[in-house]
């Protein structure tokens, strides 16, 4: 049994006691449901990109650095789902309180791409739960004179 199954059987047995589907945590599970919203002709396809934008537990878990993984492949262009544009892409990332968003967002910021990284730099203009690594690529970057890390760090 796929662990998209088991958390379908988990969905109804949860309703059945009246409470709603549990967050996402596993990265397993995410990518099993990220491999159906590639999938153009996958039955679960709908609701699969709805437990990807709405169920995934945000912060550090397993299964927030995969969403942040896929939503790097999106704003790069690397994937394509018509649902979730860049800009869309972005916002989702500034939701995700931290972790593996804020180093997928500073992988962006730091990208040759201008446009990419000026859309990174105003995500990370509201991000409060950077880690010390975080900041140390933030201040490498500083020392480097990189007018994205200035303008991140001036916002602050």
């Amino acid at each position: 049994m796929s662990f998209y199954s088991q958390y379908l059987e988990e969905i109804d047995k949860r309703k059945d006691q009246g409470l709603n589907p549990k967050p996402i945590d596993s990265s397993d599970l995410l990518s099993e449901i990220i491999a159906q919203i590639k999938d153009l002709e996958s039955e679960h396809r709908k609701q699969s990109l709805k437990l990807f934008i709405y169920n995934t537990l945000p912060g550090t878990t397993s299964a927030a650095r995969v969403k942040a993984i896929f939503l790097k492949e999106i704003i790069l262009g690397q994937s394509t789902v018509e649902e979730i544009s860049p800009t869309y892409a972005f916002e989702l990332l500034s939701h995700m309180k931290g972790g593996p968003s804020v180093e997928v967002l500073l992988d962006l910021a730091f990208s040759d791409n201008a446009s990419i990284a000026s859309g990174a730099a105003e995500v990370l203009k509201t991000q409060v739960f950077l880690y010390e690594a975080d900041m140390s690529r933030l201040e490498k970057a500083l020392k480097e004179k990189n007018d994205i890390a200035i303008d991140i760090l001036t916002s602050y």
